[in-house]
């Protein structure tokens, strides 16, 4: 077992590199990964592509908004990407989008780069809620949320448009006493 809070048993997350551009490029192509993640757009040239992840991989100190790649401990190579977003240190609240490629869902990789992502910000960063939006058609997102011991807080109907028809949009909430003491853990004060 690492002793790095960014790998866990299944997957450990870095920073994003150049390299990962074949993922991206993968994951734009495919319209229904798109869809679940956010809405559907025209392809971009290798040059805009590769503008943007150069973009994603570069952190700003002292600010709680990044993206992380998320690779497999026994196989290296990005297979999901997960990053934070609207992080607000006044209210204590944040929230973070996750993706895993297609091949590889299913075998726990997700919940366990939510699980360290969450720690590290309730632990180190000591935010206090992770609120997140999730389509109501994305059953296997919102199964996962469930499992994380996050709780619908609220329904905003027919919120966004994509594939022909307006998508109802879960509101999710888990507060980082909730996530620790479902570890064990005790929470920061």
């Amino acid at each position: 077992m690492s002793s790095s809070l960014w790998v866990g048993d299944l997957v450990r997350l870095r920073a994003i590199e150049p390299d990962d551009d074949r993922y991206y490029q993968a994951f734009g192509e495919d319209t229904e990964d798109a869809r679940s993640v956010f809405r559907v757009e025209p392809p971009r040239s290798t040059a805009q592509r590769r503008q943007e992840i150069a973009a994603l991989g570069t952190w700003q100190a002292g600010s709680d908004c990044f993206a992380l790649a998320i690779e497999r401990v026994d196989n290296p190579g990005m297979i999901g990407a997960i990053s934070t977003r609207d992080a607000d240190p006044r209210t204590g609240s944040f929230s973070y989008g996750l993706a895993i490629a297609r091949d590889q869902r299913r075998h726990g990789h997700a919940t366990e780069a939510a699980r360290i992502l969450l720690r590290y910000m309730f632990t180190e960063r000591r935010y206090h809620k992770c609120l997140v939006d999730i389509y109501a058609t994305n059953v296997a997102s919102l199964r996962l949320h469930e499992r994380l011991g996050f709780v619908i807080e609220g329904l905003l109907r027919e919120q966004e448009y994509f594939d022909g028809r307006y998508q109802d949009v879960v509101l999710m909430g888990l507060r980082g006493s909730e996530f620790l003491a479902a570890r064990g853990e005790t929470e920061v004060v």
